[in-house]
């Protein structure tokens, strides 16, 4: 019974996400923006079905889900042209002021996703399990100094 409440749960929740998230890109008109965020959601929808098979007894490919966040990252290398720091948009202006931290922040995480895909491809769990730590990390080093809270 629990796992049917604890399911239920979820799905409110990430449909909530989902819809308010869509509103809020419906109303955006820079092309940019809404390129970029539509990306990280893709970029985040796999990193939590990945989360479920690694820490929370799930079943899936990992194999799959890590290869997409890599397809997606492959689509972000210009996702922050000069004037998409205008509209709604958690991006700090720091971005644009210093562009080459922020690009070699953003290689170290598609190197992070790389042995992701390496790990997850090998089948090894505690190896993709590392590497997912380690992309998280890199995520979350970027976030902290050039995405709004």
């Amino acid at each position: 019974m629990k796992k049917i409440i604890f399911a239920t749960c979820a799905a409110i929740v990430a449909f909530v996400g989902i819809t308010l998230t869509t509103d809020a890109q419906a109303a955006e008109k820079n092309p940019a923006i809404v390129h970029r965020q539509g990306t990280y959601e893709v970029v985040a929808g796999h990193m939590g079905s990945l989360k479920a098979i690694l820490f929370l007894g799930g079943e899936g490919d990992m194999a799959y889900h890590a290869e997409a966040i890599k397809a997606a990252w492959e689509h972000m290398g210009k996702a922050y042209p000069a004037g998409s720091d205008v509209g709604e948009t958690r991006a700090k202006p720091e971005i644009w002021q210093n562009m080459p931290d922020f690009q070699e922040k953003g290689k170290a995480a598609y190197g992070a996703t790389v042995e992701l895909v390496t790990a997850a491809q090998s089948g090894d769990k505690g190896a993709t399990t590392e590497a997912f730590k380690k992309l998280g990390g890199a995520c979350k080093a970027c976030h902290k100094e050039y995405r709004k809270k």
